[in-house]
């Protein structure tokens, strides 16, 4: 000990005489601790505002100072650079205690006085976490509501640009379904968040309650050490009546507790007998709580209950619960259950239900398990409820799991199956997955599967979301598409096309034509016509005809998107199943819609399958009651396929067996149809000349040269001139001009030399426009 010590020591008072040793041993560390501040007892006092002579009796030993007193002078030695060190704190700290418990008065209200400190603490910490927890559910709320509104707002937007915008319908969709998850997803966190501040609200409750008995208690013991009077608590009264009275008692002196506003207090009257009593008293508790209003205790009481109470007692209450109809008292325990509970005492619960014979009880409770807690803990769970009773269960709370948990959860649980031999439960959960959940859900997760290299599971996700409803199956088409999976989204189209009965396929065409997607739904038309027999070719087209009335727009479509082989297989197939009507919309959409090098490789395909309506015979019936438009067309698609045949078969029956005047418009709509790039206009009009020669007498063909000069199509007609006067030599020239100067007057004619006379027509006009005069014209003799 230095100088200052010894100085200090010198000024202190000795110990008291009759100490006991607990006692004397805590005074003399107390004092060596003060000795090393080195100051004196009045100068520390003034520092510390306390009374000298208090302090003074703290370090003789006549009185014992609390423990806050003994950490400000630990404090204090700290920053005077003279810490303790951790071990000796902790036997001053021992040493206060035995101090304490020697002196059992003190002992007693120090320990009150402690745990009061911690129960402040406690109920500190209960209330800033409520707090968050209302804060969070208010943003929850307001989020909620501005999503709502957005979703009512795009909602009432889409119904109106439905018609204006198909285009855009899609875009909209899908973010009114985005924002519909959200709301829900909102709505089962306001609800997450509602049942936690509940359970904080009650644990708050339980931690004021907690205080008030304490500082209940310490006054007691305050009482009775200062007057030294026995005076019963309201605790104990309590506590007698927890131990003693019967269930209509404890429900009264609930009621009576509430009606004093000491709720906090009768909450914890209802915890302890839950706690104690046997299972049917607190059934039959908790019904009469509910049954007068009280309900709230029985509530606050179930976490509790669920923590303290075995699980073959939880399982017989929840069966008196449910006899008693009290489903809400019944929901709330198997909600505590499934958050409290580890995974083994939640495989006994399952276990204890089932003996209860309640089996939508295991239901909720393994389902509500598997959605909620970590994989780990489900994993054992399963293993655990494998080896009881519950397992017949599993499948159902599997499709509770693959409804709420995260894509990325299921992929985990299905791995950990997997490895612990559960392939099944594995299938299961990926099947369920795809049954509840929307198509970018299943693509995501079969993606996910597949980066993991779980291309087993990824197959079999992928199979089964085939399986599905025609609109899910259009989705999940979307969907692939959207992820530029455009290979998978033709697979699963092709299956259905080839596997699905021909009224589902159908529905399935009518779905992809309805959300915007005609040319699949094209494509799965082609795919059953390549495939399917043909009665079920027939009857998927009698579907669409007689249900949803879109066979002439699909077929129509599927001539105006698809490649030229499917439009060839779509026309022989429907004349195949005696729909030649049908067959004759795709051959007329293929000529008026299509390029005229795409329309000849369509008919191309036709002749090299021996088609008989490409035969030259079919094609002149057909030209000869063709309308000239779609004549003009057929022939030059016919030119670029090199069938010469049957273009010079077609230009006969709509061309050289026609009048003048429909060659000429036979020419000009050939102009207009004729492919900029590479025009065929000159070949054809060289074969319809050919054609013409080689049927016609000169006397024709001089009139349809006339016709064409009339329709100023005057190289046309000067390349008929040139060759039918080569074939018919003196003829054609000679008839020609007749038909050229036939309405001309003549020089040499009479009526050119008389005068002219009102009424009479000029010369040149034709004489079918001369006005008839009635009776003989009379001239007079020269002479007269």
């Amino acid at each position: 000990m230095g100088t200052r010590d010894a100085v200090g020591a010198a000024r202190l008072a000795p110990l008291g005489e009759d100490l006991v040793p607990e006692k004397r041993a805590f005074v003399e560390d107390l004092r060596m601790i003060f000795l090393r501040l080195g100051v004196s007892v009045r100068r520390y006092a003034a520092r510390r505002h306390v009374d000298p002579s208090t302090l003074t009796r703290y370090l003789k030993g006549d009185r014992l100072p609390g423990w806050d007193f003994v950490a400000t002078l630990v404090a204090d030695l700290r920053e005077e650079g003279m810490a303790l060190t951790p071990e000796a704190e902790r036997r001053v700290r021992e040493l206060h205690r035995e101090a304490l418990r020697s002196n059992r008065p003190a002992g007693k209200r120090q320990k009150l006085e402690d745990q009061l400190a911690l129960a402040d603490e406690e109920a500190r910490r209960k209330q800033a976490h409520a707090q968050a927890l209302e804060e969070a559910l208010h943003d929850r709320v307001r989020r909620l509501s501005a999503a709502e509104a957005r979703s009512r707002a795009l909602a009432v937007e889409l119904d109106r640009r439905t018609q204006a915008h198909r285009a855009e319908i899609d875009v909209w969709q899908g973010e009114y379904e985005e924002l519909g998850r959200e709301c829900q997803d909102l709505r089962q966190e306001i609800t997450y968040l509602e049942e936690v501040l509940a359970v904080t609200r009650a644990e708050l409750i339980a931690a004021e309650n907690q205080c008030c008995v304490l500082e209940s208690q310490l006054e007691t013991v305050q009482e009775l050490w200062e007057e030294a009077a026995v005076v019963p608590s309201l605790m104990a009264a309590l506590e007698a009546t927890d131990r003693t009275a019967s269930v209509p008692e404890l429900v009264s002196v609930v009621g009576d507790l509430e009606s004093r506003t000491q709720r906090a207090m009768a909450s914890e009257l209802v915890t302890s007998v839950s706690r104690t009593r046997p299972v049917q008293e607190v059934g039959a508790l908790l019904a009469g709580l509910d049954g007068a209003g009280l309900g709230a205790h029985a509530q606050a009481a179930l976490p509790v209950l669920v923590l303290t109470r075995p699980v073959d007692e939880l399982g017989r209450l929840a069966a008196e619960l449910e006899r008693s109809r009290l489903r809400d008292l019944g929901a709330r325990l198997l909600q505590a259950s499934v958050r409290l509970h580890t995974p083994r005492d939640t495989a006994a619960f399952v276990a204890a239900l089932h003996r209860e014979h309640l089996p939508e009880h295991v239901a909720v409770v393994l389902g509500a398990f598997l959605a909620t807690r970590e994989v780990a803990q489900v994993l054992e769970a399963v293993e655990l409820v494998l080896a009881g009773p519950g397992a017949a269960v599993l499948p159902l709370a599997l499709r509770a799991a693959a409804a709420e948990r995260p894509v990325s959860d299921i992929v985990e649980i299905g791995r950990g199956l997997g490895e612990n031999g559960r392939h099944g439960l594995t299938h299961v959960l990926q099947a369920e997955t795809v049954s509840v959940r929307p198509a970018t859900d299943v693509t995501e997760l079969i993606d996910t599967l597949s980066s993991r290299g779980l291309l087993r599971d990824a197959d079999f996700v992928f199979d089964n979301a085939q399986s599905c409803s025609s609109g899910h199956l259009v989705a999940l088409v979307s969907a692939l598409r959207v992820v530029r999976n455009h290979t998978a989204a033709a697979a699963v189209l092709e299956r259905a096309a080839l596997t699905r009965a021909p009224a589902d396929v159908a529905t399935l065409i009518n779905d992809l034509h309805a959300t915007g997607n005609g040319v699949l739904a094209c494509d799965v038309l082609v795919v059953s016509a390549a495939a399917r027999t043909r009665d079920d070719f027939l009857a998927l087209l009698r579907a669409l005809d007689g249900r949803h009335h879109e066979v002439g727009w699909v077929l129509g479509h599927a001539a105006g998107t698809t490649g030229p082989g499917d439009a060839a297989l779509l026309f022989r197939t429907l004349n195949d199943v005696a729909l030649p009507e049908r067959a004759e919309t795709v051959l007329a959409f293929t000529l008026e819609n299509r390029p005229t090098g795409h329309a000849g490789q369509f008919l191309a395909i036709l002749h090299q399958g021996g088609a008989p309506e490409l035969t030259a015979d079919a094609l002149l019936v057909r030209a000869r009651a063709m309308p000239t438009a779609m004549v003009a067309r057929l022939v030059l698609a016919l030119a670029s396929a090199y069938l010469p045949e049957q273009l010079d078969a077609v230009l006969r029956g709509g061309g050289a067996e026609r009048d003048g005047g429909e060659i000429a418009i036979l020419l000009r709509q050939m102009a207009l149809a004729d492919s900029p790039f590479a025009p065929l206009r000159d070949l054809v009009f060289d074969r319809l000349t050919e054609v013409c020669l080689s049927l016609l007498p000169a006397e024709t063909v001089a009139g349809h040269v006339l016709a064409l000069e009339e329709a100023s199509l005057d190289a046309h007609a000067a390349t008929l001139v040139q060759r039918a006067g080569a074939r018919y030599r003196g003829a054609f020239t000679s008839e020609l001009k007749r038909l050229r100067t036939k309405d001309e007057q003549k020089v040499f004619s009479r009526r050119f030399w008389l005068p002219e006379r009102p009424g009479d027509p000029r010369p040149g006009t034709p004489r079918g426009s001369l006005p008839r005069r009635r009776g003989r014209p009379r001239h007079r003799r020269p002479g007269h």
